[in-house]
């Protein structure tokens, strides 16, 4: 995920001294952030047979994304290559052409519930893991509704 997609790096103050691949590869913060992210995944595909589980699971999921100043919803697709190749690679020849279609509308289905949590979570306050440049605008934007309304869930 971050290899290919280096700009969701510097979403992150603990990894933007990782300025070559080479660095990237070889944090150890961030190879546990990659594991975080795709652990993330198998829970929302383990909870799968428990909805109300597997929709707040993967709605929580997306709304931590709201504390991340910059994040984009458009970035949750970036996970969707690194994780059927994942995949395949962990299946081998068990991989089939069957297998790789259900994991593609699994993990389309997937990205699409987390992008519903963020698009309907309230705004928040970055935490200490991102950049805060933003947090002027991100509270000029927020109403004193939306505050309310935030630690609600958290």
């Amino acid at each position: 995920l971050f290899e290919n997609n280096s700009e969701l790096i510097t979403l992150f103050t603990k990894f933007n001294q990782l300025r070559t691949r080479d660095e990237r590869a070889e944090s150890l913060e961030l190879a546990e952030h990659a594991t975080i992210v795709m652990n993330s995944i198998d829970e929302g595909i383990k909870a799968m047979d428990n909805v109300d589980c597997f929709f707040d699971l993967l709605h929580q999921i997306g709304a931590s994304h709201r504390k991340i100043p910059g994040f984009k919803k458009e970035y949750f697709w970036k996970i969707e290559h690194p994780f059927l190749e994942a995949v395949r690679l962990t299946l081998g020849d068990r991989y089939t052409d069957n297998m790789d279609n259900i994991y593609r509308i699994t993990i389309k289905f997937l990205i699409e519930t987390v992008v519903s949590g963020y698009e309907t979570a309230p705004d928040h306050e970055p935490n200490d893991n991102v950049k805060k440049e933003d947090v002027n605008n991100a509270s000029t934007n927020t109403n004193t509704e939306d505050k309310a309304g935030a630690g609600k869930g958290s």
